[in-house]
C-alpha cells in the first residue's frame, strides 16, 4: 500500500512551481518594466506642448509625436532640396570641440547598430586568444582600415568584442588571417550571445539542425 503522505509530497512540489513561475514571469515583468520606462521617457519629450496645447497630458501622444518627427526627419533628410539642413547641422556639430567628440561617438554607434550591412556589423566571428585561452566571439566592423599608416601594407580588420552582461566593449585590429568566420551565425546571434555569456537554450541552432536532418518537415 503507496503511503499517502509521500504520494502527496511528490505531487506538491511548491519550490519547482515557484522556479518556474519565476523563470516564466521574471523576463516577462523585466521586458514590459523596460518598454514602460522607455516609453514614459518618449512620451514626456512631448509633454509641455501638449499640456500647453490642450491643457490636459494624454499618454502616448508623445510616442506618437516622436515617431512621426523620426519619419518626417527621414523623409526630408532623402530628398536633395532638404537634405543640404542636416549636411549643414552635421557640419556644424562637427566644428565644435566638445560636443564634436560626443556628437561623432553617438552618430558612429547608431550606425553601427542600425545601419545596416554597408555601416552595421559586417559578420561574426571567432578571435583566438594567445596560449590556451580559447576563443572569443566578435563582430567585424570595418573590413579596410587605410586610416591606419602603420598597418596599411597588412590585410587588417577591425573586431568588436562585447562585453557579458554589460554595455561596452573593445575593438581589436587583428590580421584577416587570425580570425575564424561563422557563415551560420548572424551578427545578432552573436551579439546577443556574447552578451549573455553564452546562456541560453540554442534553440535557433537546434531547430536549424532538425531542418536539415529532416527537410521535407520544413
Amino acid at each position: 500500500m503507496p503511503n499517502p503522505k509521500v504520494t502527496l509530497q511528490r505531487r506538491w512540489h511548491p519550490r519547482r512551481w515557484f522556479i518556474q513561475g519565476l523563470l516564466i514571469s521574471l523576463p516577462i515583468g523585466l521586458t514590459i518594466y523596460v518598454v514602460l520606462m522607455v516609453g514614459g521617457w518618449v512620451d514626456s519629450i512631448f509633454a509641455a506642448p501638449i499640456q500647453a496645447i490642450f491643457g490636459m497630458d494624454i499618454p502616448g501622444l508623445g510616442i506618437i509625436l516622436t515617431l512621426l518627427c523620426i519619419f518626417a526627419v527621414g523623409f526630408l533628410a532623402s530628398h536633395v532640396l532638404t537634405a543640404w539642413i542636416f549636411e549643414r547641422i552635421n557640419m556644424l556639430l562637427e566644428r565644435i570641440p566638445v560636443l564634436h567628440s560626443i556628437y561623432s561617438t553617438i552618430q558612429e554607434t547608431v550606425e553601427l547598430l542600425f545601419g545596416g550591412k554597408e555601416r552595421g556589423f559586417r559578420s561574426a566571428v571567432l578571435l583566438r586568444q594567445g596560449g590556451d585561452m580559447g576563443y572569443l566571439v566578435g563582430l567585424i566592423t570595418r573590413d579596410h582600415l587605410a586610416e591606419l599608416p602603420t598597418i596599411a601594407d597588412e590585410d587588417c580588420v577591425a573586431v568588436f568584442i562585447p562585453m557579458s552582461y554589460g554595455v561596452g566593449g573593445f575593438t581589436c585590429v587583428v590580421p584577416r588571417s587570425k580570425i575564424i568566420p561563422l557563415p551560420d551565425l548572424s551578427p545578432q546571434q552573436a551579439l546577443r550571445f556574447a552578451m549573455a555569456g553564452g546562456v541560453g537554450s540554442g534553440r535557433a541552432a537546434r531547430d536549424k539542425a532538425l531542418q536539415t536532418e529532416n527537410p521535407e518537415q520544413s
